[in-house]
């Protein structure tokens, strides 16, 4: 009996470490804007019906907004840190509670504003480069 009693403890703590994990431990999730796999923190939510994608013969592009409670200077800060692991080259940056990165790779660029308005921290990624 004691052994089927920490059987079940243990499954139902590899249970909530994996839903602690799938929810917290990456501190992100992917999303896809035409067609380029871009990070978001885990704090901020697609906005519904801000999405748009544009395909025109040699140029590929699209953007996508999010919004949440995370600071603003953290979701900088995320983005610092996050675009080089997964190659992406800093080309530009303007920042000041909040501001705009640019980033490059593979004749891709991505484009990330982060904003405050009303207590809401917007975030808008925008990408653009050759046609796919």
């Amino acid at each position: 009996m004691p052994l089927r009693i920490l059987t079940a403890a243990k499954r139902t703590f590899c249970a909530v470490f994996f839903i602690l994990c799938v929810n917290g431990c990456s501190g992100s999730y992917d999303e896809t804007v035409a067609g380029i796999t871009v990070p978001v923190p885990s704090g901020m939510k697609k906005s519904e019906g801000d999405r748009v994608e544009i395909s025109l013969p040699g140029f590929g592009g699209g953007q996508a907004s999010f919004q949440g409670k995370t600071d603003p200077d953290e979701v900088i800060k995320f983005y610092k840190k996050e675009m080089p692991q997964r190659g992406w080259s800093p080309s530009a940056s303007v920042v000041s509670r909040g501001g705009m990165l640019a980033y490059a790779k593979e004749g891709k660029s991505i484009l990330i504003t982060v904003g405050k308005s009303e207590g809401t921290t917007t975030l808008t990624i925008t990408v653009g480069g050759t046609g796919r």
